[in-house]
């Protein structure tokens, strides 16, 4: 990690410091964008600070740390979209998106979104699509196709447009289905078509797993902090918890297992930059981002877990902190994709490297 980021995840771990555990969502977004962190990962060209994918992880692992309930990756996926597109409005939206004025959101699961050309060249949507972070503070949403045929912006309120509130274990995200009824896209929001819009999901796909992979990475070290911390001031039969050998053994596991997961995150985000800090996009590149979300939220859950149990009978209550951690680690899991089919796409880029 060069000086940049490094004195960037200085800074904002002061910050979020400074908010505390699973801080207010409304609170933390003013003050996110008042501090330009949605301007991380965009091009200096176009007002961003030019930090690129790297910047925008640096920023998800501390946001990790405290279990922010910001939708920050939502808003990151619409500025990548919206910087990548030929948009004609580009001007206009990505300064008030990137002062976090214009809230876009994006989901963070499985899309059944089906797109019909009308006659007059414009799209009609139809379909579901699963797991949107904060749909209802966005005024819009970024959808992409089935078909990976087309991905544009849709309001959220527009008629056909259904929000359906979706209760979920972890507390510190508030998730969203969406259902689309033969909804009429603006022609001027339809942001790429075709061959252009592939490549567009992917790198999409790609920024999501890297940054939920640090979310995890992130969460993870707060966590382990916590459960060290703990032990070292529970005393039992007269001496501290940390002193005993089989703890230590099995903090040892996880901090090696929670480093572990940190230096693949690292490295294979090295791995796919070139030299001006974008992402090379090759079927390596995506095994690779797959591959780093698959080990970081897999660490996460196991550290989650053990450490619900490090902390022995106060660890179990509902309201200890640990439960947090543990509800976000299993959520993460099946953001983006669930583990089974990360699994089994790996499998299936890697046969398909080696031929």
């Amino acid at each position: 990690m060069d000086s940049q980021l490094t004195q960037l995840c200085d800074s904002a771990r002061q910050v979020v410091d400074g908010l505390g555990l699973a801080a207010d969502e409304e609170s933390s977004w003013a003050l996110m964008a008042e501090l330009g962190w949605f301007m991380v990962s965009a091009a200096e060209e176009l007002g961003g600070l030019g930090l690129g994918i790297a910047g925008a992880c640096a920023l998800h692992q501390e946001l990790g740390r405290s279990l922010s309930r910001v939708p920050f990756l939502p808003q990151m996926l619409a500025i990548e979209a919206v910087s990548r597109s030929p948009l004609a409005q580009q001007d206009e939206w990505l300064p008030s998106m990137l002062s976090g004025e214009r809230v876009v959101t994006a989901a963070l699961g499985e899309s059944s979104f089906h797109l019909e050309k009308n006659t007059d060249g414009g799209f009609r949507l139809n379909g579901l699509v699963q797991a949107v972070p904060s749909a209802d503070s966005a005024s819009y949403l970024i959808v992409e196709s089935a078909q990976h045929n087309c991905v544009a912006l849709v309001g959220s309120a527009q008629p056909g447009m259904t929000l359906i509130a979706r209760p979920t274990w972890d507390v510190t995200r508030r998730l969203f289905d969406i259902q689309a009824d033969d909804v009429v896209l603006e022609k001027n929001l339809v942001l790429v078509e075709g061959d252009a819009s592939q490549i567009l999901i992917q790198q999409l796909a790609v920024l999501r797993d890297f940054a939920l992979a640090a979310d995890a990475v992130g969460a993870s070290q707060a966590l382990l902090k916590l459960t060290v911390e703990y032990l070292q001031t529970r005393v039992q039969f007269g001496r501290p918890l940390a002193l005993f050998q089989a703890l230590k053994h099995r903090c040892a596991d996880l901090k090696a297992l929670t480093d572990g997961a940190d230096s693949l995150l690292q490295d294979n985000l090295a791995a796919v930059l070139d030299t001006h800090g974008e992402v090379v996009l090759t079927v390596e590149t995506e095994m690779k981002a797959r591959a780093t979300k698959q080990l970081a939220c897999s660490a996460f859950a196991t550290v989650a877990e053990e450490s619900l149990q490090l902390h022995g009978g106060i660890g179990m209550t509902s309201e200890h902190e640990c439960h947090l951690f543990l509800k976000r680690a299993l959520l993460n899991e099946h953001l983006g994709r669930s583990q089974e089919s990360y699994d089994l796409g790996l499998a299936d880029l890697f046969i398909a490297s080696t031929q």
